[in-house]
């Protein structure tokens, strides 16, 4: 993939990223979501390392591995599977895709924030990607990160 900005793709990203950022970020359990669901099945760890194909005592390791951040993304698969559950990876920008094109914009070029951002709210979508759009024609997007 060509190492392009394409602004309707950053829109569109920047529409599907709403409904994630609505989520809470420290929402997951202190013991994991592993033995949270497990127990709430009311599954036993023998159980869960059965489906796994691991000892009891092994599925407990993961469940602390998950717990504590220390596992991979193949093995929180594997055990979402044995709990007939899925794993959603997604990364939740902190400010919107186009924000920060238009901020890295202003500190790498120097050109001023456009005025038609101050009240994004008022602005169509088209309206905010022509605008977004001059700007960046001005830039050198080789540089811009």
């Amino acid at each position: 993939m060509k190492n392009r900005l394409n602004l309707t793709r950053l829109a569109e990203l920047d529409r599907q990223f709403c409904d994630f950022a609505k989520l809470q970020p420290a929402a997951a359990p202190r013991c994991g979501w592993t033995k949270t669901v497990r127990l709430a099945l009311g599954m036993s760890s023998q159980a869960l390392g059965e489906r796994l194909g691991v000892s009891a005592q092994g599925a407990r390791k993961l469940e602390q591995a998950e717990a504590n951040g220390n596992i991979t993304l193949n093995t929180l698969a594997r055990l979402a599977h044995g709990l007939d559950c899925e794993v959603r990876y997604v990364f939740v920008p902190r400010t919107s895709l186009v924000e920060q094109v238009l901020r890295r914009t202003h500190e790498v070029a120097g050109f001023p924030m456009p005025s038609v951002f101050d009240a994004t709210d008022a602005l169509t979508e088209a309206q905010r990607l022509q605008a977004l759009s001059v700007v960046l024609a001005q830039v050198n997007k080789r540089g811009l990160w």
